[in-house]
């Protein structure tokens, strides 16, 4: 069972997809709405992959990344971001690649997450 982590300041959003996520896929979820605790919620939960909101209050998620992508222990856990400020459209006419960072737009269809998530899982571990 592959563990996800939901890192998003939407509290319902984030149990609606914690719920349709282990509904669908091999998946154990845990989820953050406080971003001054994601730091410490990786480190205690050791995800196999990151969703991540952009935009959250405190401190952003494009920052959250950074430092996840900067310390040797958590580099390597891949990050799918999932927010609203990037259209569907956007995000497919860019292959989903923003500022080298891969996107998914809200609202999202759990079978395209769940494909994205399987993706990153089936990379990570050929």
């Amino acid at each position: 069972m592959k563990k996800i982590l939901i890192i998003d300041d939407e509290e319902d959003f984030c149990f609606v997809l914690q719920r349709n996520l282990e509904a669908v896929g091999d998946f154990e979820t845990e989820v953050c709405i406080d971003s001054t605790k994601a730091i410490d919620k990786v480190n205690s939960f050791r995800p196999d992959l990151i969703i991540l909101d952009v935009m959250m209050p405190e401190v952003s998620g494009s920052d959250i990344a950074s430092e996840l992508k900067s310390r040797e222990d958590t580099k390597n856990i891949p990050i799918v971001f999932l927010t609203a400020i990037i259209t569907n459209d956007e995000a497919e006419k860019r292959s989903n690649i923003v500022g080298g960072q891969y996107f998914l737009a809200k609202p999202i269809e759990i079978e395209i997450l769940v494909k994205a998530i399987n993706k990153f899982l089936t990379e990570q571990n050929p």
